[in-house]
């Protein structure tokens, strides 16, 4: 063994997205295992000393981006374990959130001691510090003691189309930062899902080239608020096209899109109970709707629901809710086998166990893809996988487990 070393892991907390190495150099020593080019979630490397009383030293630079390229920021790490005197880090991220409602990132470190030391490098989005052994957040993050963790499930087509961008695990304020960017640069908003997380909420979205057609999106709304934003947008003569309901703090909140009306009758309704749901879902199928979007949400143990719908086409579609991640799947593979294929898909939390509704339609259509349940890691790897094999996402759900 070397008389010295440093054995560097990171770990990425603040999100999905990727960490491409820009540099990677040793003032002292050589490497052991070198940093690796491109990081999604964890990494690990170490450099040793080299010679006669000597330590090792070394910084690398990584390029925050996210899968299609775009820089989100950037962040350097160094360490310096010395033959004579004490270890010391230095870490920096841009852009930092300065303090508790700035909506940045921070990096720390914990250990590090030793002439064979261990540093751990975190992360996180929002204003954390290190704190003994551990972190200590001001916003919330998925950080060491979260009692919750997101789950996600998401639908894929393998076709071209125009150019597209999604986004996944976003602060409130991540989110909006978010929008803001790629609004300006063209895109329009097509898929939106909010949930909640420890009390605070979170956004996984989609956005498309513009098409030129009017739109409009809102979140974080309370139910009074959607009910507003609903009836104005509806005067304007715009129709709502995508919904999402979910719990924060104890209290609905929803986040919509709405685009101008194309002429097709259309009804959306939420905040149902499970039984004012299903009696509004008979209703519209017996004046010849179809159910084109579902949103389920848990408040306070009881499931709700947020639903649009349309005048039917003629498609053979069929529906279900309240299922439980095994009674999901097997209707999957019931409904895979008699030729369906799911098109939208909705996971909740309701007294702490998940639920799932989704909507089948019988379709020839693309090669397509769909996953449900999946950690922040497991999602962030099948988007990866399937992205290479030309899939591209046509819906995401994020919900806690």
């Amino acid at each position: 063994m070397a008389s010295r070393s440093t054995h560097v892991v990171f770990e990425n907390q603040a999100g999905s997205f990727n960490l491409r190495r820009t540099k990677a150099e040793l003032d002292h020593g050589i490497w052991k295992d070198e940093p690796p080019l491109l990081i999604g979630n964890k990494a690990e490397w170490e450099s040793e000393s080299d010679g006669f009383l000597t330590g090792t030293e070394g910084r690398v630079t990584y390029a925050l981006e996210d899968v299609d390229g775009n820089g989100l920021g950037e962040l350097a790490l160094h360490w310096d374990n010395p033959f004579v005197g004490s270890n010391s880090y230095d870490e920096s991220v841009s852009p930092k959130a300065q303090d508790a409602t700035d909506s940045g990132f921070s990096i720390a470190h914990v250990g590090g001691g030793g002439d064979n030391a261990t540093v751990r490098f975190v992360l996180f989005s929002g204003f954390c510090q290190a704190d003994g052994d551990g972190f200590v957040c001001s916003l919330a993050s998925p950080v060491q003691g979260t009692r919750q963790s997101p789950r996600y499930a998401g639908i894929w087509e393998q076709r071209p189309g125009p150019s597209w961008h999604a986004r996944h695990g976003l602060s409130s304020a991540q989110y909006q930062a978010a929008f803001d960017d790629l609004v300006s640069r063209g895109f329009r908003l097509v898929d939106v899902s909010g949930y909640g997380i420890d009390g605070q909420d979170f956004y996984a979205a989609i956005w498309e080239q513009n098409d030129g057609r009017s739109w409009a999106a809102r979140h974080g709304l309370t139910s009074d608020q959607y009910q507003k934003a609903f009836d104005e947008h509806v005067r304007k003569g715009f129709r709502l096209v995508d919904v999402s309901g979910y719990e924060v703090g104890g209290e609905a909140r929803y986040a919509a899109i709405f685009q101008q009306n194309d002429g097709r009758s259309w009804s959306a309704r939420h905040g149902l109970t499970a039984a004012q749901y299903q009696q509004t879902f008979d209703e519209h199928v017996r004046q010849g709707f179809r159910l084109v979007d579902v949103s389920g949400y848990g408040i306070g143990g009881q499931d709700f629901y947020a639903a649009i719908f349309e005048q039917n086409d003629g498609r053979s579609w069929a529906a279900r809710h309240g299922l439980t991640s095994q009674q999901y799947q097997q209707a999957f593979d019931d409904f895979v086998r008699q030729g369906f294929r799911p098109v939208r898909v909705s996971g909740y939390s309701v007294g702490g166990q998940d639920r799932y509704a989704a909507i089948f339609e019988r379709t020839a259509g693309p090669a397509w893809a769909a996953r449900h349940g999946l950690t922040s890691d497991q999602y962030q790897q099948a988007f990866n996988e399937l992205l290479t094999e030309g899939f591209r996402l046509v819906q995401v759900n994020g919900y806690p487990e």
